[in-house]
């Protein structure tokens, strides 16, 4: 009989938790697990990425926490195995909508961010804060990013540490190696194409990047950025920073793109910003293209990902000469042999299926 697996998120929109949640979906064996997923709303640039197989729930609502009774009542009627959730809202929801029912699904929550930034950047007010901890302890498996990640999870959070299971993000390499076939360039030729993808939020650091633009540019004009993402408040800065800093002819804001792996693909080299993240998948998905990349040390984790001075460079937070340097000497790096796969869907679902069996017991 198969397992049946529910994803409750609030929608779509191009978001990285968004993402890796649907990289999940397309790679789990649909011989094994019967999939529901369900949508506060049911909208998002990455819909029709969800394989036609998969039932979508759309319980329409404008808010996560406005959908806790229609949740409960979809998860009584369905009788799932598991419940999936990747966000602070919807664990929440999801752990306030379970209250009192008896018969309850194997909860997984995955942890989104590093628990130490989110925490000092003041992301989450004290109610958040205790709403996600009890969720988090009512639930049967945290996932964590990264190992440095479940040892924070364990410490801000007092989480007990046999509940957390480190789940490296998957990529989905069959969806990159089709949108890599038959593309063109969207550079111009003559230009060293800088690459960087993400929000245009705060935290990934877009300002940093173009101070470090503005110092390159001095050195050798050849240079492009290319930023790709969506605008969550931040773009009007960006512009404004790029004014006063006199690089209009030096930087493109292509907005949320469909097809990301057409840049990243032609790019010369990939540069990460940010200052905070929790696995960032771009990277993942440049180190799988075989890019060099340029990345801040924003989370423990990157030194495992980038072979400092091999297939990359890595340089602080918020230091833009540094990472001015690193893009100017990008050619320097030659050993871009270094791919990435990702921990395996299938096995994570089916080990964590077996010891709730093993409790029960």
């Amino acid at each position: 009989m198969k397992q049946k697996i529910v994803f409750f998120l609030p929608d779509l929109n191009g978001g990285g938790a968004e993402r890796v949640a649907v990289n999940i979906l397309r790679q789990l064996d649909l011989d094994t697990f019967s999939i529901s997923l369900i949508l506060v709303q049911k909208m998002g640039e990455y819909l029709d990425m969800i394989p036609e197989s998969i039932d979508i729930i759309d319980l329409k609502m404008k808010k996560t926490m406005f959908s806790i009774y229609k949740l409960r009542t979809i998860i009584k009627n369905l009788e799932p195995d598991i419940v999936y959730s990747t966000l602070y809202r919807t664990s929440i929801a999801l752990d306030l909508s379970l209250m009192g029912i008896k018969k309850k699904p194997m909860i997984i929550l995955r942890n989104p961010n590093s628990p130490k930034l989110t925490l000092e950047s003041k992301s989450l007010s004290p109610m958040m804060k205790f709403l996600l901890e009890k969720s988090y302890r009512n639930a049967d498996f945290v996932l964590a990013q990264t190992p440095e990640m479940k040892e924070e999870i364990s410490y801000y959070y007092d989480i007990k540490k046999e509940k957390i299971k480190v789940f490296l993000n998957p990529i989905d390499s069959e969806n990159i190696d089709n949108n890599v076939k038959n593309i063109q360039s969207p550079f111009i030729e003559d230009k060293i194409n800088i690459v960087a993808a993400g929000r245009l939020a705060y935290e990934k650091g877009f300002d940093v990047l173009l101070k470090s633009l503005k110092l390159v540019i001095k050195k050798n004009d050849k240079y492009f950025l290319h930023i790709i993402g969506k605008d969550v408040g931040e773009e009007k800065n960006l512009i404004k920073l790029v004014d006063s800093l006199n690089l209009a002819k030096y930087v493109k804001f292509w907005g949320f793109q469909k097809n990301p792996y057409q840049f990243f693909y032609f790019s010369d080299l990939y540069v990460l910003s940010s200052r905070r993240e929790g696995l960032p998948n771009t990277v993942l998905e440049n180190l799988y293209l075989q890019k060099p990349i340029v990345a801040t040390n924003c989370i423990p984790f990157m030194y495992d990902l980038i072979d400092n001075g091999k297939n990359g460079f890595i340089v602080d937070v918020e230091d833009s000469e540094a990472l001015a340097d690193s893009i100017l000497n990008y050619k320097q790096l030659r050993n871009t042999s270094n791919t990435w796969k990702g921990s395996d869907v299938n096995t994570l679902f089916g080990e964590l299926l077996e010891i709730k069996k093993e409790e029960i017991v």
